[in-house]
């Protein structure tokens, strides 16, 4: 049987094998996974992203003055559109105003002569009334 000391001379030895073994196979993934890609072809790589990039930015850009310009000519004719209808409301407005005031005139002269004509009337009643009674008085 082994000893304390044995023992763990024994599970150093194989910890230390397992940590240079991980080591070893770290560098051996490391070489073959990045050995199709060199640091030239990295950074052809990242000057064709960040040439795409610009591209897309410059596409943004242009997209954008591009959607402004639009939404510019499209405020302009809806401006141009209300302008229209409101010179349109006014207008209408204007001619509805313009036919009541005519109604009211007429309607104060019909007014007017309506009183007139009562007034006449009420007189010629009274007229009548007194005739009346003048004539009552006169038959016995």
């Amino acid at each position: 049987m082994l000893t304390g000391a044995q023992l763990a001379t024994a599970i150093s030895a194989v910890l230390a094998a397992a940590v240079v073994l991980g080591w070893i196979l770290h560098w051996l993934w490391v070489r073959l996974s990045n050995a199709a890609i060199s640091d030239t072809a990295r950074i052809t790589e990242m000057i064709n992203r960040l040439h795409e990039a610009d591209r897309a930015r410059e596409a943004a850009e242009d997209a954008k003055e591009l959607a402004e310009n639009l939404l510019a000519s499209r405020e302009a004719e809806m401006e141009n559109r209300l302008a229209a209808m409101q010179a349109r409301m006014d207008g209408a407005v204007e001619g509805r105003e313009a036919d009541l005031s005519a109604e009211l005139r007429e309607a104060k002269a019909d007014s007017e002569a309506s009183m007139a004509g009562l007034r006449n009337a009420r007189a010629r009643i009274m007229d009548l009334e007194a005739e009346i009674e003048d004539l009552r008085r006169e038959m016995p």
